[in-house]
């Protein structure tokens, strides 16, 4: 058994449910991301392709889309999540309720493909050593995982602006596991030597996330989404009002022809088996 366990419970609960009921405007939120990531992996007909942390499993059915007559598997550690990507998807892929970490893995897949999946481990080069079981010898390695959060104003920003209204929040450690676990790229080109992977590339962009076609979208997206969300969960009304008003200015300064879009740092990384 892994040392994941804090995360299964995580994944197990409120934080799941929300996601799966705002998925259309998660998608969208990530819609540049996502694109990147995909042209980045480059997954091609014939292609079997693992999904790491594949949530409600948007991502592992428009892999299962390109790899025809391949075949795309996504796998979560959380059962939430699971039950509904086989809800919504299990016609186009298959989906696994599992533990990256020890899932025992033999060499089936062309490609492992993670979208934000992958900074969440206890052990990552414990993790990052067993996915790497599940590729054919060759096999590629593409994930994109979030820069420093100070580098994402999309969730710097409202959260900083606020802070002061909000309760007290323990600092998170350094390197935590977390939604900014690989956000040190040196050290992620560690683990993964650690790990055992090859060709290692971590290239770093800088991409659109639309939060809203109106600033009360983006509110409730930026609201239900990264740190703040998890400070604003047990407020009361009277408190999340006032949130509300304070982070609008924020996000209008990011309006464009399609609604609110604030720029966010990731870092695109590949390896191979």
């Amino acid at each position: 058994m892994s040392d994941n366990t804090a995360q299964r419970e995580f994944w197990n609960g409120p934080v799941a449910e929300n996601w799966i009921a705002r998925a259309t405007q998660f998608e969208r939120s990530f819609r540049d991301i996502t694109a990147a990531l995909t042209a980045f992996a480059a997954p091609s007909a014939g292609m079997k392709v693992l999904d790491i942390g594949c949530g409600a499993g948007f991502t592992t059915a428009e892999l299962a889309r390109r790899v025809t007559p391949g075949k795309a598997v996504g796998l979560d550690i959380s059962k939430t999540f699971i039950d509904a990507a086989r809800t919504l998807y299990g016609g186009a892929a298959s989906f696994i309720e599992a533990d990256a970490t020890d899932y025992p893995f033999t060499p089936a897949y062309d490609l492992v493909f993670s979208r934000l999946g992958v900074m969440f481990f206890a052990d990552p080069v414990a993790s990052f050593a067993n996915i790497r079981k599940s590729l054919k010898p060759g096999g590629r390695l593409a994930f994109v995982c979030w820069c420093a959060m100070a580098d994402i104003p999309a969730l710097n920003e409202p959260y900083l602006a606020a802070r002061d209204l909000l309760p007290a929040e323990s600092p998170t450690s350094e390197n935590a596991p977390g939604p900014f676990g690989l956000a040190d790229s040196a050290r992620t080109q560690r683990i993964l030597a650690d790990a055992g992977w090859q060709d290692i590339t971590i290239e770093r962009a800088t991409l659109r996330t639309l939060l809203g076609t109106t600033v009360e979208e983006a509110i409730d997206q930026t609201m239900t989404m990264g740190p703040l969300s998890r400070q604003v969960r047990d407020c009361g009304e009277a408190t999340k009002l006032a949130v509300r008003a304070r982070i609008a200015p924020v996000l209008e300064k990011y309006r464009g022809a399609d609604g609110i879009a604030p720029p966010a740092a990731v870092w695109l990384v590949g390896a191979r088996a």
